[in-house]
Formats: structure tokens, C-alpha cells, sequence
């Protein structure tokens, strides 16, 4: 009877200080200041006498606060929900990691070991910036404690509405415990197929659990505001899976979708189910907070095969960036657990376009002008983009702004009030008989951007002269030839300039800035130059050409845009030559023909075309020389001008050789702690020509690099095992036959945190029955030394020791008694072998005592 009173009163004090936590999170609104209002959602075994009216809250900037709680709701199922809400004023701006330590989590969770002695650990970070408008955290509107039934894919979203509309992205992180670590020996619950998150959604998806029992998981939900990370939260959460015959309802309906804002959303959502199961169909998400016009949807019930129907009219105050989300449950009725099966929906709401761009040629520049947005009001400024030549884009449905592959590039901005813009190229001028096309959109504060305009397009007009050709008709390092051509322009205003008139030719070497006078003409049907006794093998020229009136005195009338020779280039491969020119012209050039010279026929043979400025000559001998050269093939817009416009390039010499080092191989790792693998792949390598990998290693993030081993291609992989240490960084290189070794493209690093790190528990029982009698660590790997004292409630020092493995067992080390049962606490200083060499790390909490 003693014996099995003392079970019973230990089992007591067990299930009292251990079986408690089970999921639970930290949000925040602002007050004013620096004054925030946190809200500490916990949900616990409500079985558990140990109850927790107060919570203890670090604030991260040294203080904390032992907070009363608020409120308590008994939701069933063992499932007790408790609130603690408290406003803390932070001593300046930055950043704070807010976080919950409670000592234990509920007894048996299937993928956290020995949870029943592990404490339950929560945190949120915020940002103070005072140059951003204060934040306020998302509100999770579904609970972190869900059901699911084995078998059968598992779904749940936090509903996480952020009040800011900032943009959320979520992820998977690992449950903590003892002073915010990871746990050892947590992992996922992957008893199913697959497990994860949606970055976007938050869908929580497991497909599908194969065993019956408590889960918990994590999910970090980072809140980004313009692109930066201003807060996040971590959401501990409890999953319970239990045996049921049953299958969630399915949902219908689309998955995204955009509206123009001012119209309605008018969206049918149907959902179905086993026809004996009644359905619950209903929906949350931040399209039913939007400001002036919420979304609505009815929530529907029904048997089989329910419908229900989200509407919304939207207006210019809803456009933003950031999709709004909808999350549509539909919920069924089984026995035991009422299935759930949920759908997101991203309606992202969008600007109309401006409306009706006119583009107008004056001298060399264009005049816009439009109708304003629709939304104009609600925007920040318009946007103009430009391209040469008309693209004939027409957005799609939910593309908004200018993209990319149109070939438009953004030129400048007005405010939201001015509706014309002047395009002069910056002060440069638009080029002659070239088309320039426009497109504006309406710009938001938060990077939305609207639907772009109409297309419109405008050809600057002809009032100078205008190059044609500036083409190398022989290259020569002293007696090269360029052969320079020119149309005579064809908008001169001959009421202003009644002529005669006279042409001066300019050029210059190798930049656009110090031009000599090359020749002057007064005959208008003259337009070419043969321009002689140049080194055409080794520089560029640039032409420009003068117009002038000569009625009365010598009046500029117009100077043409400059023209460059085309310059080729070459750079040595193995058995290959790439080939890389640039020119400088105002006309359009649509391709390029590839010459190389033939030794038996002794002339150029065309070998290929490009649609760009580089062409890669294969499968050649190294050694042997070959000769190129490049013929340009342009137009202007304007269809007066002949087509096509004919220039070469000087020619140019050269060999194959292999000078090249291989790609840096790419290289991943994995340890297991005793033994680490190395593998690396090569396949986006064009040089095949590899002889050698070498393996580098250092041992911390400071030293160098040295040969660790080498291995012969086509090996790929490496293991090392049992090393003395896994600390380290590897790295790998490539060396192919010519002794051309590549660079060490990333490195693999193995630090402590990876395996087991040093850490203590926080009971034991040194009551001498060969079962957790000493106060030891767990399991652990590279601790230089251990330094650690424990003391009593009232301070005093009952024990200290450098072993690492401690072997307290329980008595005063001065005295040699027994300590009494409780609670004891600890300092503890562990050196640590890191990648930064030995680093203390420092250790604190309490063991108790339970014999």
C-alpha cells in the first residue's frame, strides 16, 4: 500500500507539471508610440491540473513581464483556449524577438520525443522603423489545434488576414523547446506520402497520415511590407489524427482570378460529399474586411451537392499589389471527426488603364498625352515605357504593367495630376526616321501597377541627313577603307532654309567624344565617302554628318545621329570560337550573317546568321587559324529609306585553343553526423574536356582552403568517413587535361547546430533504481569543456563541475546529503568546436528533483 501510494502521488505530480501546452501564438496591434498590445494565444490539455493564470512574456529588449490571463475557453475535445493580453512600450525603435517559454507540452506527441518533458516555446519579432508607418501583426483567424483521420489528405490554413495589407509568406520551421532551440530529435510528422506549405496560401497539406496520434508542427508566417521582412510569427500548432471512415468534401471553383476595379465578382463555389453527409460551405479571408465594399459570401448548408456564391463590388480603393485571399471550408458531418476540405482563392483587384495615348513628333523628341485612370485618385503617379517600333501588345487578363518580353523599358514618370510627358531621350534627342512607341499605367504606393495603355507610336522626322552604311570595306592596320553612306533629309522646312546648303562629314576613333572634320560637300546628290589609310583592324569609327544653309551667312540647319563600323571580336575555346561584335547605330539591325574564309576557294563562305551579337564557330582544330567577319543586315522605320541596310565588320584571326577551365562543379552535402557525403553535378558544363575533381577543405570560416583529396572524372561523388570532426568547409574544383582548373564554386559547411548539441534535461530521479539516476546531458557532439553550478531556490551552491557529462547525483557537493525534492537552477558555460573555432555558449534553466 505505501509503495503504491507513492506511484500514485508521483504519477500525480507528473500529469500536474507535465501534461499541458499544446499549441499556440503571439500577435500584436499598435497603440500608439512605441506602445504595442500583444495577445498570447495558448491552447492546453484541459485535463491537466496544471493550470496557467499567468505567463511569463520576454519582451527581447531584457525585460520581461509576468502576465495575467484574460480570459479561458473550454472548446471541447480536451481543448481548453487561453488568452493573456498586455501592452509593452519599447525603449526605442528596432528589432524585438517577443517570446513564450512554458514548461511542459502535453504528454504524447508522436513526433516530438519524450514531449511530456519538453517545454513549449513560442515567438514573434517585430520591427520598429520610424520611417515606416507603424505595424500591426496578421490575425490568424483558424485555430492551431485541427483533426484529420487516417488515410485521408490533410488540410488546414491559418486564415492569417493582415489588417496593413502586407504581403505574408509562410513556411515550415521546427518546434522549439528549451529556451527557443529546436528539439532534439524533432521532425516532421512524415508517417504519408508528402508533407508542406504553401509560400503564398499557407495551405497546410499532408497526403495522408498512416498512424493515429497527437502531431505538432510549426509554421513561420513573415509579413514583408515594399519588399522588407517587418515581422513574423511562429504558430506552434497540434494535429490530431484518429481512425475514421469517412472522405472530405471536395470543392469547386477557381483558384485565382482579377477584376477590374469598379466591376462585381460574381464567383459560384460548389461543393460535394458522400449524399448521406450534410455540408457546411463557408468562407473567411481578407476580401470580407476590404474597406467601403467587403466581399460576402452566405454560408450554405446542404446535402450531396451544396452551391453558394461570393460576391463582391469592388471599387478603386481595393487596388493593391498583394492578391486578397479567400479561404472557402467545406466541412462535413462524419463520426468521429468532421472532415474538412479547404480551397484558396487569390482575387487580386486591378486598376483600369489610362486612356487614350496620342503620341506627337515635334523636332527630335515626342509630346505624349492621355486621359487619366479610372483610379487615378487612389495612385501615386503614371509610368511611361517606350520601345522602338510597335510591340502590338494587348495585356491579358490579370497582366498588369509593361512586362519585359515586349521589348518596352521604363523612361520616366509624372505625377498623378500631369497628363503629358516630353521624351527628348533625357536632353539627347529621339533618332531620325526611327518609330518610338509608348505605353503608360497608373503606379500605386504599395508597386501595384494598372493595366497599361493603348499603344502608340510616332516617327521623328527627316531634317538632316541621314547614314546609311559605315561598312569595313578592308581591313588593314595602315591602309584600311571605310566606306560611309547617307540619304539627304527629306523634312527640311524650306520656307526657314532656302539654301543652298552644304554637308560636312565628322568622324572619330574608337569614342563619341572628340570628332575631326573629315570632308565638306556642297553637291546634295553626293552621298558617300570612301574614307582610306585607316587601321581598320584594330579601331572603331563613329561618323556624324552637319547640314547648313548658306543663304545668309553659314546656319546649322541639322546634324545627323552617329554611326559606328561594326566591331568584331573573338575568344579562344577548346575546339570552338565565340564570336562577340558592337556597333553603335541609329537604325534597327534584324540579324547578322557570319562569314569565315575559305583557304581553297580564298574567299568568305557564309557559315551561319544570329539574331544577336554573338556567334559560337564549332568544331574546330585547335591550332588552326580561321579568319571571320560579320555583315549586318538593318532598316529604319521609315519605309523610304532602301532595305536593307548592308555593313561588315573589319576582319579578324584567330585559334581554337583550350585556355578554358572547366565549370566550377556544383556541389551539395549531407552528414549524418559520423560520416559526410559530397556529391556534384557538371551537366550545365560545355566543356567536357575534365580530367580531375580536387576536394578543398578548411576548418573554419576564416582559414583557407586546401586539398583535401582528389578523385578521377567521371566520379561524382565523395564520402568521408568517421572523421575526427564533421566541422568543416568543403568545396570542389574541376582541372581537365590541360591543366586549366576551374574556381571553387560554392562551399558545404557543416557547423555544431547540425547534430547534437549540447543540451540538459530538466528532471531526474536519483532514487537509486538504476533509471535516470544522474543528472546528465543528452547526447552530444564537439564540446571542447564544460563549466556548471547549480544552486538552490534561496541561491545557495549545491554542486558545480567541469566534467561535460556532469553525473550529479543529487547531493550537495559539500556535504554529501541528499538535496531535497524541487526545483534547482543552473549556470553553464559550454565550449563548443564551431566554424568560427571554440565559442562559449551559454546555458541556463532549472532540473528537478524527483525521487
Amino acid at each position: 500500500m505505501k509503495y503504491g501510494l507513492i506511484i500514485l502521488t508521483i504519477c500525480c505530480s507528473l500529469s500536474a507539471f507535465a501534461t499541458h501546452e499544446r499549441a499556440g501564438e503571439i500577435t500584436y496591434r499598435h497603440i500608439s508610440g512605441l506602445i504595442y498590445e500583444f495577445t498570447l494565444t495558448a491552447y492546453t490539455y484541459s485535463p491537466s491540473p496544471a493550470d496557467r493564470p499567468s505567463l511569463l512574456i520576454e519582451w527581447g529588449d531584457g525585460t520581461s513581464t509576468e502576465v495575467p490571463r484574460t480570459a479561458q475557453t473550454v472548446l471541447g475535445n480536451d481543448i481548453n483556449k487561453n488568452t493573456y493580453v498586455h501592452q509593452h512600450a519599447f525603449p526605442a525603435a528596432g528589432s524585438y524577438t517577443i517570446s513564450v517559454e512554458d514548461q511542459n507540452r502535453n504528454q504524447g506527441i508522436i513526433n516530438i520525443p519524450n514531449s511530456v518533458n519538453i517545454p513549449f516555446y513560442i515567438e514573434t519579432t517585430i520591427t520598429i522603423n520610424n520611417f515606416l508607418v507603424p505595424n500591426n501583426s496578421p490575425v490568424l483567424h483558424n485555430p492551431p489545434i485541427d483533426v484529420g483521420c487516417v488515410g485521408v489528405p490533410f488540410y488546414h490554413n491559418a486564415v492569417a488576414i493582415d489588417p496593413d495589407g502586407d504581403s505574408l509568406a509562410y513556411s515550415l520551421v521546427s518546434c522549439r523547446g528549451l529556451q527557443g532551440e529546436v528539439i532534439p530529435g524533432y521532425s516532421l510528422p512524415l508517417a504519408g506520402n508528402s508533407i508542406g506549405i504553401d509560400a503564398i496560401t499557407g495551405d497546410f497539406y499532408w497526403d495522408s497520415p498512416l498512424a493515429q496520434g497527437e502531431y505538432n508542427i510549426a509554421i513561420l508566417i513573415d509579413e514583408f511590407r515594399m519588399g522588407t521582412k517587418i515581422s513574423s510569427i511562429v504558430r506552434d500548432m497540434q494535429i490530431e489524427i484518429t481512425a475514421c471512415n469517412n472522405n472530405p468534401p471536395e470543392i469547386y471553383a477557381i483558384t485565382d482570378t482579377c477584376i477590374n476595379a469598379g466591376d462585381t465578382l460574381s464567383l459560384i463555389v460548389t461543393a460535394s460529399d458522400n449524399p448521406s453527409q450534410i455540408i457546411t460551405l463557408s468562407a473567411l479571408g481578407d476580401a470580407f474586411s476590404a474597406t467601403n465594399s467587403p466581399a460576402v459570401f452566405n454560408t450554405v448548408h446542404g446535402q450531396g451537392s451544396i452551391s453558394g456564391t461570393l460576391l463582391w463590388g469592388t471599387d478603386c480603393s481595393h487596388v493593391r499589389q498583394r492578391p486578397y485571399q479567400v479561404v472557402l471550408r467545406a466541412v462535413d458531418n462524419g463520426f468521429p471527426v468532421n472532415l474538412v476540405r479547404l480551397q484558396t482563392i487569390s482575387i487580386r483587384v486591378v486598376s483600369p488603364a489610362p486612356e487614350q495615348l496620342q503620341a506627337t513628333p515635334i523636332e527630335n523628341s515626342i509630346v505624349l498625352n492621355w486621359n487619366p485612370s479610372p483610379c487615378h485618385s487612389y495612385a501615386k503617379e503614371y509610368h511611361i515605357y517606350r520601345k522602338v517600333e510597335a510591340s502590338g501588345f494587348i495585356p491579358d487578363h490579370c497582366q498588369t504593367g509593361v512586362p519585359a518580353y515586349t521589348g518596352y523599358t521604363y523612361i520616366g514618370s509624372t505625377g498623378i495630376n500631369q497628363l503629358s510627358f516630353v521624351d527628348d531621350n533625357n536632353g539627347k534627342g529621339l533618332r531620325q526616321a526611327t518609330q518610338y512607341c509608348y505605353m503608360v499605367t497608373a503606379f500605386f504606393a504599395d508597386g501595384s501597377e494598372s493595366y497599361a495603355s493603348n499603344e502608340a507610336c510616332a516617327i521623328i522626322k527627316s531634317t538632316a541627313p541621314i547614314i546609311t552604311h559605315v561598312s569595313i570595306e578592308q581591313t588593314d592596320i595602315n591602309n584600311g577603307e571605310i566606306l560611309i553612306r547617307w540619304v539627304k533629309p527629306k523634312d527640311i522646312d524650306s520656307v526657314q532654309y532656302q539654301g543652298p546648303y552644304s554637308f560636312e562629314l565628322y568622324n572619330s576613333i574608337n569614342d563619341t567624344l572628340t570628332f575631326s572634320l573629315l570632308d565638306t560637300f556642297t553637291d546634295l546628290d553626293t552621298t558617300l565617302y570612301l574614307h582610306q589609310m585607316q587601321n581598320t583592324e584594330q579601331n572603331v569609327f563613329f561618323y556624324r554628318l552637319n547640314m547648313y544653309n548658306l543663304s545668309q551667312g553659314k546656319t546649322l540647319i541639322g546634324t545627323s545621329d552617329i554611326a559606328s563600323s561594326v566591331f568584331l571580336t573573338t575568344q579562344s575555346y577548346d575546339k570552338q570560337l565565340l564570336l562577340s561584335w558592337k556597333k553603335d547605330v541609329p537604325w534597327q539591325n534584324y540579324q547578322y550573317t557570319i562569314y569565315r574564309f575559305n583557304n581553297l576557294t580564298n574567299n568568305f563562305d557564309s557559315i551561319g546568321v544570329s539574331l544577336s551579337n554573338i556567334y559560337i564557330d564549332s568544331g574546330l582544330v585547335n591550332g588552326q587559324e580561321n579568319c571571320y567577319r560579320i555583315q549586318s543586315w538593318g532598316r529604319y522605320s521609315d519605309s523610304t529609306i532602301i532595305v536593307p541596310l548592308l555593313n561588315f565588320s573589319q576582319e579578324i584571326c584567330d585559334k581554337a585553343e583550350d585556355k578554358q577551365a572547366p565549370c566550377c562543379p556544383s556541389l551539395q552535402g549531407s552528414t549524418d553526423c559520423k560520416n559526410i557525403y559530397l556529391q556534384w553535378q557538371t551537366d550545365t558544363c560545355i566543356d567536357t574536356d575534365i580530367d580531375k575533381f580536387y576536394i578543398y577543405y578548411k576548418t573554419t570560416l576564416d582559414s583557407n582552403y586546401e586539398i583535401f583529396d582528389s578523385i578521377n572524372y567521371p566520379t561524382s561523388k565523395y564520402e568521408l568517413s568517421n572523421p575526427i570532426s564533421i566541422i568543416g568547409c568543403f568545396s570542389v574544383s574541376a582541372k581537365d587535361s590541360n591543366n586549366n582548373e576551374s574556381e571553387l564554386c560554392n562551399e558545404i559547411c557543416f557547423d555544431t547546430d547540425i547534430c547534437n548539441r549540447y543540451h540538459l534535461p530538466n528532471y531526474f530521479t536519483p532514487n537509486n533504481d538504476g533509471i535516470n539516476d544522474l543528472f546528465i546531458p543528452f547526447e552530444y557532439d564537439f564540446v571542447e569543456s564544460v563549466s556548471i553550478f547549480i544552486y538552490n531556490r534561496w541561491g545557495n551552491l549545491v554542486f558545480k563541475t567541469d566534467d561535460p557529462d556532469i553525473k550529479w547525483d543529487g547531493k550537495n557537493h559539500l556535504t554529501g546529503q541528499n538535496c531535497v525534492d524541487g526545483v534547482y537552477y543552473y549556470t553553464c558555460n559550454v565550449n563548443e568546436y564551431t566554424l568560427k573555432g571554440v565559442v562559449t555558449r551559454y546555458l541556463s534553466g532549472s532540473i528537478t528533483i524527483m525521487r
